[in-house]
């Protein structure tokens, strides 16, 4: 009976996790927040929009649960109807800051969004033709309809992420823009944080914007984002953890695997 009762609870907490609603605060046009690293501008955001690593699954089987003692992070999201940007804070506490080696063995904020919820994979290695036509994959297919970024905490010199495909414009202004504070040296513990906008697209060209289709974000609408922290420790070659918000791994090139998340109506 006992184990019974376990069975039960445990399925109901899984229950509860798919259930749960992943929602994305609407600023208004005035009010939008400063790309300045201080994260001042998002008191306003309810704390029902935070999501902590409470949330995040390591999905290679290096820990069982979440210890906030090393790793600590919270996130929050926002659009605005106007600028059509996504706008993210992310804070995140680390007792080891590995990012002075130029390299993706690094700490990173893997960030993907899918703008309509097309779904599907999008990247070359998932491209069911990749082994025939390489280029084709990669500059017809490869974060077209869906995009992942690479955000390296803190930056690489002036290189604030690696945007996984060939259109590296998405990530410079005026479709993204950061911002970072912090105080720690390399192997060091403390806070970084982070502020950034990207602009999701529909179709996103190699060739640049004007090829391009962005997502049109709407109130009411639902879109396909999730994200992993990469962490990674002294040693190069062993990383630390892949903190997924996603229950399959290969969300970083499906987006079958993304989360929903709901762009909310303006708060009176």
């Amino acid at each position: 009976m006992k184990q019974l009762y376990l069975t039960l609870l445990l399925c109901l907490v899984g229950l509860t996790a798919e259930a749960q609603e992943f929602k994305i605060y609407q600023f208004a046009p005035d009010e939008l927040p400063t790309i300045d690293g201080k994260g001042r501008d998002w008191r306003k955001v309810p704390d029902e929009y935070r999501i902590t690593e409470q949330a995040l699954k390591e999905d290679e089987g290096k820990h069982p649960a979440p210890n906030p003692e090393t790793l600590r992070v919270s996130v929050k999201v926002g659009w605005c109807a106007e600028t059509q940007r996504l706008y993210f804070l992310y804070e995140a506490y680390d007792d080891y800051w590995r990012f002075s080696e130029n390299s993706l063995q690094t700490d990173i904020f893997e960030v993907v969004v899918d703008g309509d919820c097309s779904g599907g994979p999008f990247i070359d290695r998932f491209h069911p033709t990749a082994p025939k036509d390489i280029w084709q994959a990669w500059f017809k297919f490869h974060g077209c309809h869906a995009q992942n970024y690479h955000i390296f905490t803190p930056p690489h010199g002036e290189d604030w992420c690696m945007y996984w495909g060939p259109q590296v414009w998405l990530k410079e202004p005026p479709y993204a823009d950061y911002a970072y504070h912090y105080s720690f040296e390399e192997g060091e513990r403390g806070k970084l944080t982070l502020e950034f906008y990207i602009t999701p697209f529909d179709h996103a060209d190699e060739r640049g914007a004007a090829y391009s289709r962005p997502t049109q974000l709407r109130a009411g609408h639902e879109i396909g984002l999730a994200w992993a922290i990469i962490d990674w420790d002294a040693h190069p070659t062993s990383k630390g953890g892949f903190w997924n918000l996603s229950e399959n791994h290969h969300m970083y090139g499906n987006a079958d695997y993304l989360r929903k998340f709901k762009l909310m109506d303006l708060q009176k």
